[in-house]
């Protein structure tokens, strides 16, 4: 069996009882910081930053300047960032989150007495999630299974990598608000202006929205004249409809020279549908979303709806 890791939670639990205050405090000051530290961490960030976030906390907290985080792939590993010299990899956490893939942190530090390194298993067992999810992301984005098109992620990669971000979103408490974007009446692009016009319309519409998502979100072609956009760790419902309405603005002034010269431009809907509120199923979230988008073609076009469960009244969003 695998030995435990003794963390600053275990030993708080030893000595609660006890006279040592001062150590106590140390652990209950120490476990502030840890939480403050993954509070401020945004889902924007990109793992650059993310990184040196981390190496932030452990020079002003523990004093520590090296420190490397390692990726193993089927046995194959890949460093992804190292802070400082070389690393003799007195400390080492490891975390596995399939039979494939696992993360593994060194710290160089010749002085790490017992209470670094219960610090040490506590900060990590609190973040290594968070740099997993960042990780993911940033492999979502690089997949080779993409659109051709586009450039964007197709379904495929989309409904893969969704397996491992969803059970992640759950234990990290993250909201997440799916848009699904349908350009009102693309066929009639095609039709009036041939199958070429139409697909520079839909790089267009593409380069458009990863130009004015978040890094941290993902902009998924879902075919045809349709796309999929999850914003990630988003402050609230109402800013998922705010930011979808930006999108729809954005996306409705975007224009393309047609042959005959003028400025050929569509509007766009959008259904909306948010993780964990209206469910914890993604496939359940994107026919919510689905189910918005065609109510809202159905009545208007040209907007955003946000999905309501039948037994609730059906509003629109504008």
């Amino acid at each position: 069996m695998k030995e435990q890791q003794f963390t600053l939670i275990n030993r708080l639990s030893e000595i609660a009882t006890s006279s040592s205050e001062p150590e106590i405090q140390k652990i209950i000051n120490t476990l502030i910081a840890i939480n403050k530290f993954k509070r401020s961490l945004d889902a924007n960030l990109c793992a650059k930053t993310l990184y040196e976030k981390v190496a932030n906390f452990l020079k002003s907290r523990l004093n520590i300047n090296n420190y490397k985080v390692v990726i193993t792939r089927k046995d194959k590993e890949n460093e992804v960032c190292q802070f400082g010299e070389t690393i003799d990899q007195c400390y080492h956490f490891n975390k596995k989150f399939s039979e494939t893939l696992s993360i593994h942190i060194y710290i160089d530090d010749k002085e790490l007495d017992g209470f670094k390194k219960m610090t040490l298993n506590s900060f990590f067992e609190e973040t290594i999630h968070l740099i997993y999810i960042h990780l993911v992301l940033t492999n979502l984005k690089k997949s080779s299974t993409t659109d051709p098109l586009t450039n964007l992620q197709n379904r495929q990669s989309f409904t893969s990598e969704m397996k491992t971000i969803i059970p992640l979103a759950i234990r990290e408490k993250m909201n997440i608000g799916l848009l699904l974007i349908n350009i009102d009446r693309f066929a009639a692009v095609n039709d009036e202006h041939g199958n070429e016009f139409g697909d520079q319309f839909l790089k267009l519409y593409a380069k458009t929205l990863k130009d004015i998502i978040r890094t941290s979100d993902i902009a998924v072609r879902f075919g045809g004249g349709e796309f999929l956009v999850l914003l990630m760790n988003v402050e609230s419902e109402e800013k998922t409809i705010e930011l979808a309405n930006s999108i729809k603005d954005t996306l409705s002034k975007t224009y393309l020279l047609s042959p005959n010269g003028d400025h050929f431009k569509k509007t766009v809907t959008i259904g909306i549908s948010m993780f964990p509120d209206d469910s914890l199923d993604i496939e359940e979230i994107v026919n919510n979303a689905n189910i918005a988008l065609t109510d809202a073609q159905a009545t208007s076009r040209n907007m955003v709806l946000r999905y309501i469960p039948e037994d609730k009244s059906t509003i629109d969003l504008f």
